[in-house]
């Protein structure tokens, strides 16, 4: 057995991903099972009990934020299901096959769209808004539209849009295009907003924020988008993940570094402003992963974590990300893959750095061109005062966007998988021990201890063991 990894267990890759969640913060629970409303067989009291279904495909989790209620929400393709805390069903709610075309604007009906036909609603958005206590589901049909729905009766409603607007379409309307998104607010007194990254189907913008307080909801029209000139075809971004980071909103991706003579695939992390209503602060850094010259340029998934010691103080924030080498002459991720860690405190600073050179230096460092502005904007890098980024840490109406870096954070593989694909990644903290759990493309999960911080170190866990869908440790 290669040094790191450790025992596999064969699950599907969607109950590996599922599991890697609920694990991640020590849920009393151990698999979900794709796959008929039942129950497990085990009494309520099981400390590892299963939730079944084999008519659908489970595509994304969220948990309730009270802790004391335990109630879980799963998004699968045409149902919506409530569980409660020993994964015993709740309530369901069916949201498709519907009449329905990617060509047709919503409300669809015969006469105005014809070639509609029974098409599958995918789960691309299921959020959960801890201010208004609320669970936010976007599905693939009717353009992606939103609806809000209650915590407490998932198949209650509250909100959805009757005759949406262009700029009310959220999510991808494309089951094979990723969408990623989180609920936030910038201060305690103020409304909390749902950032939405978007991979490409059409014209909307690839990243947004979306009202959610008043009218027109789930629309970005008086928030902001991030503005692309450049035709989104050709860059054609893969959404993995976000996440709020004290004052800052991130996102993962991938897209074509149209900048480069190869126009390959490269991954990129983007940080914004929380507040900021224009993206005046929008900078994108390129991420890479790689030992001896190969390059792993496809990101499939990350999380935030913290250092060995678990502290939580200014720079003990880490991610860790699988990533995966590309098919020659395709787009698609191979199975030969890679984990990477990287500093959050290294990446700030390189996107600190890219939003100075941009506003004081032209964009150079050392005669170099550091930083740029993309997607075509009409702007350019400028030579502004020496103070501008302390004097205007989210940037203004004068200083150039969205901003670029040429210059990559870099790590080195921790990890290797050359024969399954890893395809998530989760990281638990536990008495000053931290331990990550990685799935892969083959329903695998791999249970590795840290420190994680050294190849050296890197030890077989101990063994997991799985009986009939359930994963026991």
């Amino acid at each position: 057995m290669p040094p790191g990894m450790v025992r596999r267990l064969s699950v599907s890759a969607v109950q590996t991903l599922l599991s890697l969640l609920l694990l991640a913060i020590g849920w009393p629970f151990t698999s979900l099972l794709s796959g008929v409303v039942q129950g497990s067989h085990s009494p309520p009291s099981s400390l590892y009990p299963t939730f079944i279904r084999n008519d659908t495909l489970f595509e994304h989790l969220a948990l309730h934020p009270d802790p004391s209620v335990s109630r879980v929400y799963v998004g699968a393709r045409d149902h919506l299901f409530q569980l409660d805390r020993f994964l015993q069903p709740e309530l369901q709610d069916n949201t498709g096959p519907v009449k329905d075309s990617r060509e047709c604007l919503p409300p669809v009906t015969v006469s105005n769209c014809p070639q509609a036909k029974e098409t599958h609603n995918h789960n691309k958005l299921l959020l959960v808004d801890p201010y208004s206590m609320e669970l936010i589901t976007c599905g693939s049909i009717n353009q992606g539209i939103c609806q809000k729905r209650s915590l407490d009766s998932v198949n209650v409603v509250l909100f959805s849009t009757e005759r949406p607007v262009d700029t009310q379409y959220v999510a991808a309307n494309h089951p094979n295009v990723s969408t990623v998104g989180l609920v936030v607010r910038s201060q305690p007194d103020r409304q909390p907003v749902l950032f939405v990254g978007r991979g490409y189907t059409s014209s909307h913008p690839p990243i947004s924020t979306r009202n959610l307080a008043h009218e027109p909801v789930f629309s970005y029209e008086e928030t902001a988008k991030l503005a692309v000139a450049g035709r989104l075809s050709e860059y054609d971004h893969h959404f993995v993940a976000s996440f709020a980071h004290r004052q800052h909103v991130y996102f993962l991706f991938y897209r074509r570094d149209l900048k480069s003579q190869s126009r390959e695939y490269r991954t990129y992390i983007s940080r914004v402003c929380l507040d900021d209503q224009a993206y005046y602060s929008y900078v994108e850094v390129p991420l890479t992963c790689s030992r001896a010259g190969k390059m792993y340029n496809l990101l499939q998934a990350v999380q935030l974590g913290l250092t060995k010691n678990g502290g939580v103080g200014h720079g003990s924030e880490t991610l860790l990300g699988v990533f995966s080498t590309y098919l020659a002459s395709s787009t698609r991720p191979s199975e030969d893959s890679a984990l990477c860690m990287f500093n959050l405190e290294d990446v700030d600073r390189r996107i600190n750095s890219t939003r100075d050179l941009c506003y004081t230096q032209t964009g150079k460092e050392a005669g170099v061109e550091a930083a740029y502005i993309e997607y075509e904007v009409k702007s350019n890098c400028a030579n502004l005062p020496e103070n501008t980024l302390d004097a205007y840490p989210c940037g203004s109406d004068h200083t150039p966007s969205p901003m670029a870096s040429r210059i990559a954070v870099e790590a080195e593989t921790i990890l290797d998988s050359p024969s399954a694909r890893l395809t998530a990644v989760a990281v638990s903290v536990r008495a000053g021990h931290t331990i990550a759990f990685l799935g892969d493309s083959k329903g695998n999960l791999h249970k590795t201890p840290t420190p994680l911080y050294s190849p050296a170190n890197l030890q077989r866990s101990k063994i997991v063991s799985v009986c009939r869908g359930r994963l026991n440790s």
